[in-house]
């Protein structure tokens, strides 16, 4: 397929836009391309073994080379570009599986349009060192509060940073801490210039003002970080960075990561981007991380391949499914869309590849259940309710 073709309609795909049967049919004949190339060079590849490893490694080596067709890039969103092909090279990797993708919703779904519930949103309450509180969503632009010679400041965008007038008193050592609700997603500017992102249900303690010694902040639910290097007094290296959370801690200096550490999830999962982070449990098992590679700990400490574009997914504002089961599904569909879900056991082991943007309203998920037409969806209020 002629590239500018391939791009127009990858991008076309991956913004939502309904493509027609012949061109699905020419975009799965260009993926089915890249996927033998790929198969045929990891079958010759001596260096990977299982073959879940060999399959890892194919996916990324597609995903990358569909990624290398673009020359446009965004910060925080690199899976907008190959979302299509996330979706599709899932879909023939994970066979047995349901495959989809959101779009219109068509006549039959109206009545499910009248019950939809919308997305979660940019909103946050942070509490002060003195125990007040302030609706960050509520807030308004500017400096909504100052500790110890720092300002606390809302920019344009909704997102909050510090900022020091001068050298902090004692005062400045004090906690803070910013907590999402269900539903509810926050960026914050660490004083440190460092960026945290919380997703739905987290939360994030830090003092106002880091020392020179350490930097110590405290988690719970998920929270991607980038973390700012931070020069030691005298020049001898980086203040090292570390995140707490109730099972482990991560130490850091400079670097990208994503930390999962929801307290109904069957593991804390570290994912590392860019850098160098290491983990430690709490019991004293501890691993060094190197990019593309995810701890898991459980009851054991394990280190594997991370598939960063799935974890990543909310960062970008999607939901990016690869073989994921109905269960996993939901509970982080409960925490984005503030809903109460129930399902049946066996239900609840269906497999699903694709991706849903985190802004569709809930309706884009009971089409991605109930397209398997083994699954009806029921909302009542606030109740997500999953039967036979």
């Amino acid at each position: 397929m002629d590239n500018d073709i391939f791009r127009k309609l990858l991008q076309q795909q991956a913004d939502g836009h309904q493509l027609s049967p012949e061109e699905e049919a020419q975009l799965r004949q260009a993926y089915d391309q890249l996927l033998q190339e790929e198969l045929a060079a990891t079958a010759e590849d001596p260096s990977l073994g299982p073959d879940e490893q060999r399959g890892i490694a194919m996916r990324q080596r597609i995903d990358q080379s569909i990624a290398d067709r673009h020359t446009k890039r965004l910060r925080f969103h690199p899976i907008r570009r190959i979302a299509a092909a996330a979706i599709l090279v899932g879909m023939t990797l994970l066979a047995g599986t349901y495959w989809f993708r959101t779009g219109k919703p068509g006549n039959n779904e109206q009545l499910v349009q009248q019950e939809d519930i919308l997305p979660g949103a940019h909103k946050a309450r942070l509490t002060l060192a003195d125990g007040s509180a302030i609706s960050l969503n509520d807030a308004k632009h500017g400096t909504i509060a100052t500790q110890g010679g720092v300002r606390i400041e809302k920019d344009a965008e909704g997102n909050i940073r510090y900022n020091a007038d001068k050298k902090p008193t004692a005062l400045s050592s004090a906690i803070n801490t910013i907590t999402t609700p269900n539903g509810g997603q926050y960026r914050v500017t660490l004083p440190d210039n460092s960026i945290a992102i919380l997703n739905a249900a987290s939360s994030l303690s830090y003092p106002v003002q880091f020392s020179d010694k350490e930097r110590r902040v405290k988690m719970t639910g998920e929270v991607y970080f980038e973390i700012e290097k931070m020069p030691m007094p005298g020049g001898k290296g980086n203040v090292p960075f570390f995140v707490e959370t109730a099972g482990q801690e991560v130490q850091v200096l400079g670097t990208h990561f994503d930390i999962n550490a929801y307290g109904n999830e069957t593991a804390i999962r570290t994912t590392l981007v860019e850098g160098s982070v290491k983990v430690r449990s709490n019991d004293g098992q501890s691993a060094l991380l190197k990019p593309g590679q995810q701890a898991v700990l459980a009851k054991q400490l394990n280190v594997q391949q991370a598939d960063i574009q799935q974890q990543l997914a909310w960062v970008n504002g999607d939901f990016v499914f690869r073989g994921e089961t109905l269960e996993n599904i939901l509970r982080q569909v409960e925490r984005w869309y503030d809903i109460e879900v129930e399902y049946p056991p066996h239900i609840g082991k269906m497999r699903f590849n694709g991706m849903v943007s985190r802004s569709q309203p809930l309706s884009a998920i009971i089409r991605m259940i109930q397209s398997t037409k083994k699954a009806t969806v029921t909302v009542k209020k606030r109740r997500f309710i999953v039967t036979d």
